[in-house]
């Protein structure tokens, strides 16, 4: 993954244009946002398949029209992009509820829809961190040339594991026990500059990005 000097904020921008650019951010957003605002909508009173035609829909929304204009000086980008995704949610419900006689069973439950709540969701954040940790595990499993030996040295990444669970991996790897120590510091710190800079990719101030990475680790933390 390269490094962004140029964020996704920039090609969030141009979403709703009918270009490469628009197109891959587009792209991103279904990849990266798809199951967080599934889960967002479940808990707000949908079922999956429901929910994921509520996503859907946004998504093409977005694919239209864009969201707005994006300001990054307003908050985080998950923030903003709940927002707009719990706007969609309340007018899906008003028109739910306008064709809820002959709507079937997808407009009843939409119509039920608990838009009336804030668009803030603690779990939305979790679900957003988990998200991005498993992007960037993701790209950093594509990287490695051994799978097997990725397999062994991923449990390491969570932190620091018993002595006999090193002395495991290293028979098994037929490493004596410092070369693995150093094997998992290299593959710590390549995740650490992965996780960066998925998380800058809707950043664009610097000074907060390490904010940014502790919100996400406490979120986790949190449903431990």
């Amino acid at each position: 993954m390269p490094a962004f000097a140029d964020t996704r904020w920039s090609q969030v921008r141009r979403l709703g244009t009918d270009s490469p650019s628009g197109r891959a951010a587009l792209g991103w957003l279904a990849e990266a946002a798809w199951d967080p605002l599934c889960r967002h909508a479940q808990r707000r009173g949908l079922d999956r398949p429901s929910a994921e035609d509520a996503v859907q829909s946004f998504l093409a929304r977005v694919l239209e029209r864009g969201l707005g204009r994006p300001d990054p000086a307003r908050g985080r980008f998950r923030t903003w992009l709940l927002a707009a995704f719990w706007h969609h949610l309340a007018d899906l419900a008003d028109q739910a509820r306008t064709l809820k006689r002959g709507g079937g069973r997808t407009a009843a439950t939409l119509s039920g829809i608990d838009a009336s709540a804030e668009a803030t969701d603690a779990e939305f954040d979790r679900d957003w961190a988990r998200t991005v940790l498993a992007r960037v595990l993701a790209a950093l499993a594509a990287e490695q040339q051994d799978a097997s030996r990725f397999a062994l040295l991923r449990p390491f990444l969570a932190g620091n594991p018993d002595p006999e669970a090193y002395a495991v991996a290293a028979r098994r790897l037929e490493l004596n026990p410092g070369a693995l120590r150093v094997a998992v510091h290299r593959l710590r710190q390549r995740f650490g500059e992965l996780l960066r800079a998925e998380v800058a990719e809707t950043i664009d101030d610097a000074d907060v990005l390490d904010d940014e990475l502790k919100l996400l680790a406490a979120a986790l933390a949190e449903q431990r």
